[in-house]
């Protein structure tokens, strides 16, 4: 893969970004509703004795004009046909990019040996985890990678105000690793989990990981949409007090974590030609001898084909993959049994 090739996919991500805002804002104003296979058009808008004219959404009621506040008829009508052929013309360009993203994402090792066997994860957000996410940029660093993303806890002492994001921290000091978790190195103690304030990162890569992906991944309902039930379940028992929103949000924040240090670790391996094993000492870092020591600790990537195939070629496809990776499927389903993934 050169790095042409990535300048392309890149292009082709944003393109069919742009497309899909364009065409979601056309479908607003026309009134463009899905219904089956096909779409239906009805523009509805508020108009007033001053003339105001103003877009109402789906089922959206009112009284008084938004804009001087006096009585408002609402009316509906069918868009014009040249907005509503614009529409379709869009939906064409979509349509035409996602099959040109289909096929050059296929010439990345992390989408072919990967990502095409995780549910939620299709060649759209697989190219886009790519471009966002490309590991030899950020040095195959996980760690790196969560600072620039947003993805990383900020953890706080309570005591003397004392942080460390990632690998920064108030004082240039890193916290002190425990049994019982990050420690203060001022006073020694016990630091707080939060989410990070005043510290840069790059929102479009958060928004994509923690709100499109992770969403796309508990739709699908796949494995990691079961390790994020999984998770929820833990930090609910761990901190009961906490709200049901938090819960769910430390859940997803760590189900993505986990996928990304999949994606580091399989790209290091195909790309580097370092073993799998190794792999993630090197992503995760100083982290690595931390992980490694708690008992649901698993050093290989997680998909939905240890027990859930598609099609015979891909069940292929994936016993090749497996196998070249040194993956022992055994320990993969103890494991993914013992977090109540599968039964």
């Amino acid at each position: 893969m050169s790095e042409k090739e990535l300048m392309l996919l890149k292009d082709l991500v944003r393109y069919r970004d742009d497309i899909i805002k364009l065409r979601v804002s056309l479908g607003n104003r026309i009134g463009a509703k899905k219904n089956g296979n096909g779409w239906t058009f009805k523009k509805r808008y508020s108009i007033c004795s001053n003339k105001h004219a103003v877009l109402l959404k789906e089922d959206e009621k009112r009284e008084k004009c938004p804009i001087c506040g006096s009585p408002v008829e609402i009316v509906e009508e069918e868009p014009s046909p040249e907005l509503i052929q614009r529409f379709y013309d869009l939906l064409n360009q979509q349509e035409l990019v996602e099959g040109l993203i289909a096929n050059e994402v296929t010439k990345f090792p992390e989408f072919e040996y990967h990502l095409a066997f995780i549910k939620g994860i299709g060649p759209a957000n697989g190219a886009r985890l790519i471009a966002l996410a490309f590991p030899p940029q950020f040095g195959y660093d996980v760690n790196r990678f969560r600072s620039y993303s947003g993805l990383a806890v900020m953890f706080q002492c309570p005591k003397c105000g004392y942080w460390q994001y990632a690998r920064k921290s108030s004082n240039g000091r890193p916290a002190v690793p425990s049994e019982e978790g990050w420690k203060c190195p001022i006073d020694g103690t016990k630091l707080i989990g939060t989410a990070a304030k005043n510290v840069p990162f790059n929102r479009e890569v958060k928004t994509f990981l923690l709100g499109i992906l992770a969403n796309s991944l508990i739709l699908a309902n796949g494995v990691y949409a079961k390790l994020t039930k999984s998770f929820k379940e833990e930090v609910a028992e761990k901190h009961p007090d906490w709200p049901k929103r938090r819960v769910q949000m430390t859940a997803e924040r760590k189900t993505i974590s986990v996928l990304i240090s999949n994606h580091f670790a399989v790209s290091l391996h195909y790309r580097e030609g370092v073993p799998l094993s190794e792999t993630y000492k090197r992503v995760l870092g100083k982290e690595y001898e931390v992980l490694r020591k708690h008992e649901d600790f698993i050093e290989v990537p997680l998909t939905d084909y240890y027990v859930d195939v598609k099609s015979t070629s891909y069940k292929a496809k994936f016993e090749k993959v497996i196998k070249e990776l040194g993956i022992n499927r055994d320990e993969v389903i103890t494991w993914l049994k013992k977090k109540k993934i599968i039964q």
